[in-house]
């Protein structure tokens, strides 16, 4: 059975591609194509949005590291994704 994959949003793949680059540095060096396999991304996505998180002041490019900017926007979101898994369990898996 094959299954369809949610398309992810901008926000979503900015987050998936910092969360592999922070697990990455925790291991040593961060490898690009480690991480783009991790996000499972194509590696023309992969690039441009490696392109947007260096504009935005997210990453630095140029060993791949995030910045305190990328840091937070990490934690953010991710209590952002926690606080909407709540709310969806709350109303729509639910306690009548």
């Amino acid at each position: 059975m094959i299954t369809r994959q949610v398309r992810r949003s901008k926000l979503q793949l900015y987050y998936d591609i910092l969360k592999a680059i922070n697990h990455e540095s925790k291991l040593g060096k961060v490898r690009p194509t480690r991480v783009q396999n991790l996000c499972h991304i194509s590696y023309d996505k992969f690039s441009k949005y490696l392109l947007e998180l260096e504009r935005k002041n997210m990453i630095r490019n140029s060993e791949i590291q995030i910045t305190v900017k990328g840091k937070r926007f990490l934690r953010d979101y991710g209590n952002i994704n926690n606080l909407i898994e709540k709310f969806q369990l709350k109303y729509v898996v639910g306690d009548d």
